[in-house]
């Protein structure tokens, strides 16, 4: 589930798990960003 299905489950039932369980997710959708090292790295052909 995204933050937003939390944040509409919050809305509609104001449950406070609701609630902390979209923090979470929020949380991690900003944090869970693909990390590419650039050119060079292994995978990239040329080593």
């Amino acid at each position: 589930m995204k933050a937003q299905d939390f944040w509409t489950i919050f809305l509609e039932t104001g449950a406070p798990e609701a609630y902390l369980l979209y923090n979470r997710a929020r949380r991690m959708e900003e944090t869970d960003v693909f990390n590419d090292p650039g050119i060079g790295a292994s995978g990239h052909g040329l080593q």
